[in-house]
């Protein structure tokens, strides 16, 4: 089935951000829910989830050296993104809105939800870390994502998938193989876009303030991410004030990919019930201690990356808070 046919007319426009043309594509009526996307990836990365979201008004953006934004000529940090989300809100005349941030992407909705907290409603952060004080994935998968050549040649992508050794489920969808093999078609990531993305990502650590942020937010992982570990979602959990964490069971990094995960579902129930705490996904997702943390990490697979142990000193120096707000 052509899924495009099937869903609300897309509209695309360019809107000038700090001196450079970014693409915002704006999609469906209802509730505004703002998608950030991950390392590299422009707007079609979302056509899975898309469809989950119709009855929302859903917009997405290339940010800047990805897809067809412009590159920036100087180094930037992940702030950077997050103020050109604002500004993007600004652009189509959404106050406030609903933040699904993806791997990448969740670093700037958190980002985005610390310097404008009060342009959110709820936040979803889908496998994706604080950077400092994280869990290091393998570091095969993270050596497949290094550099851009999966999205500009059939070889690279084939190396990359092969590296990344996808989970049990994801392994067995149609529709993921289909998806993730043709997305990046339409705008592969400049090698010195991807780069400055990988460079912002690397001086990025949110733990140290994570505590003031009170936006509501679920917390997503697939159980088999080999890339962005579900500890990591556990440690978000726990450092967030008001959090809580749905495991996608057999399901990795691409579980947004493919509807039959689930994963879209629960986004859905999560931002559209009437209250948060209503929601059914909120109702039967996990609470997450200090303690219950420390044993997601201690369950991690080990990782050959130098940052297994700075990171955990990270932790250490910034332990979480128990208790919410």
């Amino acid at each position: 089935m052509n899924v495009a046919r099937s869903m609300p007319h897309a509209e695309d426009r360019f809107v000038t951000v700090a001196g450079r043309q970014v693409r915002v594509r704006v999609r469906g009526e209802g509730l505004p829910v703002l998608l950030i996307n991950g390392l590299g990836c422009n707007v079609a990365t979302w056509t899975a989830l898309a469809k989950d979201l119709e009855g929302f008004e859903v917009i997405s953006f290339d940010a800047p050296g990805a897809g067809k934004s412009g590159t920036p000529l100087v180094p930037y940090r992940i702030g950077h993104i997050a103020d050109v989300a604002r500004d993007v809100l600004d652009a189509v005349g959404r106050d406030r809105v609903d933040v699904v941030g993806y791997s990448f992407g969740g670093a700037v909705a958190q980002e985005l939800a610390i310097r404008a907290g009060d342009r959110i409603r709820r936040m979803v952060l889908v496998g994706t870390s604080s950077g400092a004080g994280a869990v290091p994935g393998s570091l095969m998968a993270l050596l497949a994502v290094s550099t851009p050549a999966r999205q500009h040649g059939r070889a690279g992508y084939d190396l990359m998938m092969k590296m990344l050794d996808l989970a049990p489920a994801e392994a067995e969808s149609e529709a993921l193989k289909e998806h993730t093999a043709s997305w990046h078609r339409e705008a592969p990531a400049p090698p010195l876009g991807y780069m400055m993305q990988m460079a912002a990502f690397m001086g990025f650590n949110s733990i140290p303030w994570l505590h003031r942020i009170e936006t509501p937010t679920l917390m997503l992982s697939g159980t088999a991410d080999r890339l962005v570990p579900m500890a990591n979602s556990a440690i978000l959990a726990a450092y967030l004030p008001c959090a809580r964490l749905k495991l996608i069971e057999r399901w990795g990094h691409y579980l947004l990919q493919d509807s039959a995960s689930g994963a879209g579902a629960h986004i859905v129930d999560f931002l559209a019930a009437e209250g948060y705490e209503d929601s059914k996904t909120w109702q039967s997702s996990l609470e997450v201690s200090r303690g219950s943390m420390e044993d997601y990490v201690r369950a991690a697979p080990r990782s050959a990356h130098v940052a297994s142990l700075t990171n955990g000193l990270v932790r250490r120096a910034h332990p979480p808070r128990d208790g919410g707000f």
